[in-house]
């Protein structure tokens, strides 16, 4: 801990947040909606500084830097609530933290276990909150700050404690592009995505300071979430009370104070309703056609904006009796946005499918730039610590299953359909050298196989047939040879 009476102050993200008058008493967080949106139609000598607040993590940035100006008296928590961030903090001075440093109430809320609980007493103790969640009317907003009577009492010293901890890790080769990640569950999806980004992802400097971890083109496929009943994980950051949150906003057109919203940019899109009036309404006529399309960027403006929409694109494609989705991120924050973007689109998707008589088919999404920010890291290695080990691959694969026999000395490898229709045979002679080897190039010439986790199978399966043949051992699919 340091004490410092010339704190270059803020001293977290001081990047993202408005100044106002230094000698004020009261901070404002405005969640979801956009900081300017309030503090332009306030007078800047009646706030010290106001900000957003996307995710939970940040609101450890909120008490670091009360902390530090420990002058501030009075939190004022508004705007539009998308993550469940408001209402943590709220939780924070009302509840506390439990012994692991968790937010009262709040499973997925963690404050650093750096700044010694005293001190987080003291702020909840001195500082007054204002619940104004939700909340965007500027008179209301006004009404608090005109009523607020100042304190002219720092509650202590300014305090600055030791950034959390965050542990070296190592980069892994790869080649950077296009990684496919298919689950039936966005959840187990989610996990697989952070634990390749901790992994595999490089470290670049972002627009709004800090840094993020990298992976470009990652194509997350989910199959069989059902929007209506959400699987929930344990290590997931939302709660079902936040997806349907999301899924409702996603599901509307109207935008209120914000920039844009996806909801209104899918259902009134400069006056269009791109789902009712546009895909629908195409894939009823084309059904095989390509061009049922929702455009999420203007390029008009968008450019120039400052906020733009991260997803720019989202295509519908019927294939037989199911109905696909695709959507096309150019920039996608995994740790805090991903999760519920997913719930929001499937709900889309099932939305668009049940308007068209058909079943729910897969949902791709297609994310150019997957980052997770540097204030996230810690929270992400520890997720991927405790269940990465624990990740379910799919027991299938989408390019069928394969029937392993010895028919006198050959391999026969049978390849059938996920329906289990017959599909194609090969054959390879057992007795010659690297027989398993030759067996598995014939495979990936004839693209059998997209799963790792189905090669792997198979490789062991080939080696023990090649083994059975040349020590005239019986052979067994999914047997373990007797010697």
């Amino acid at each position: 801990m340091q004490e410092n009476k010339k704190i270059n102050w803020p001293v977290c993200s001081n990047e993202n947040l408005v100044l106002g008058n230094t000698e004020s008493e009261i901070v404002i967080a405005t969640l979801w909606t956009p900081t300017k949106k309030i503090t332009d139609e306030l007078d800047s000598n009646s706030f010290c500084v106001a900000g957003q607040l996307y995710s939970k993590e940040g609101i450890n940035f909120i008490i670091r830097n009360i902390l530090a100006k420990p002058s501030v008296r009075y939190l004022i928590v508004c705007g539009t609530e998308l993550s469940g961030s408001g209402k943590v903090l709220v939780d924070f001075f009302k509840k506390g933290i439990d012994d692991d440093y968790l937010v009262i109430g709040n499973d997925f809320a963690k404050i650093h276990k750096e700044i010694p609980k005293e001190f987080l007493d003291l702020i909840r103790k001195n500082v007054k909150i204002e619940n104004l969640v939700g909340i965007q009317d500027i008179s209301e907003i006004k009404e608090k700050i005109n009523n607020y009577k100042p304190i002219n009492k720092p509650f202590s010293e300014p305090k600055i404690f030791p950034d959390a901890k965050k542990e070296e890790t190592k980069i892994f080769p790869t080649d950077q592009s296009v990684f496919k990640i298919r689950g039936k569950y966005i959840g187990n999806v989610w996990l697989q995505i952070l634990k390749k980004i901790l992994k595999f992802g490089t470290e670049n400097p972002t627009w709004y300071g800090g840094n993020v971890k990298e992976l470009f083109n990652i194509a997350a496929v989910i199959t069989d979430e059902d929007p209506t009943d959400s699987k929930m994980f344990p290590f997931m950051q939302v709660s079902k009370e936040d997806i349907e949150k999301y899924a409702a906003n996603i599901m509307s057109g109207e935008k209120g104070d914000e920039v844009y919203t996806y909801g209104e940019r899918l259902w009134n899109y400069k006056g269009i309703n791109q789902v009712e009036d546009v895909i629908i309404p195409y894939l009823k006529k084309y059904p095989t056609d390509r061009a049922a399309i929702a455009m999420m960027f203007d390029l008009t403006n968008d450019h120039k904006a400052e906020r733009a929409p991260c997803m720019t694109q989202v295509q519908a494609t019927a294939l037989g009796d199911e109905l696909n989705l695709t959507a096309y991120f150019r920039s996608h924050a995994i740790f805090s946005g991903w999760v519920l973007n997913a719930f929001g689109l499937r709900t889309v998707q099932k939305h668009i499918a049940d308007k068209l008589s058909k079943k729910m088919g897969t949902l791709t999404i297609f994310s150019n730039c997957s980052h997770i920010y540097d204030n996230e890291w810690q929270t992400a290695e520890g997720i991927v610590k405790k269940y990465g080990n624990k990740i379910k691959f799919e027991a299938s694969d989408p390019r069928g299953y394969f029937m392993i026999s010895v028919e006198n000395k050959d391999i026969v490898v049978k390849h059938y359909t996920p329906k289990g229709e017959y599909i194609q045979e090969f054959c390879q002679n057992g007795i010659g050298e690297n027989a398993s080897v030759l067996m598995y190039r014939k495979l990936l010439l004839a693209d059998a196989v997209s799963e790792i986790s189905h090669a792997f199978d198979l490789g062991a399966e080939l080696q023990k047939a090649e083994i059975a043949i040349k020590n005239n051992l019986k052979y067994i699919q999914d047997k373990e040879l007797k010697l």
